[in-house]
């Protein structure tokens, strides 16, 4: 069963929210059937749910990983990995 990633960028994406897009990107065909990727853009119910008051933000398996500016491909996978991919 693949892992979750949720990915939270402002509508229109910021800076930090347009590289974070891109970035999970790449590794959403990195780790192919791994993870399962989704992206919210702009105000929504799973903002609330978090209490996500920042973007970029970036959820892996209902645990906020990374808030607020957009990560190194390397933490993003060190964040990956403790989460057990």
């Amino acid at each position: 069963m693949p892992l979750k990633v949720e990915v939270f960028t402002s509508q229109p994406p910021c800076s930090g929210g347009r590289l974070l897009l891109k970035l999970m990107k790449e590794i959403e065909d990195e780790y192919e059937d791994q993870i399962e990727v989704e992206v919210y853009k702009g105000p929504c119910d799973q903002l609330n749910k978090y209490k996500i008051d920042v973007s970029p933000a970036l959820v892996i398996d209902q645990d906020i990983r990374i808030i607020g500016v957009c990560p190194s491909k390397q933490t993003l996978k060190d964040a990956l990995r403790e989460a057990g991919v």
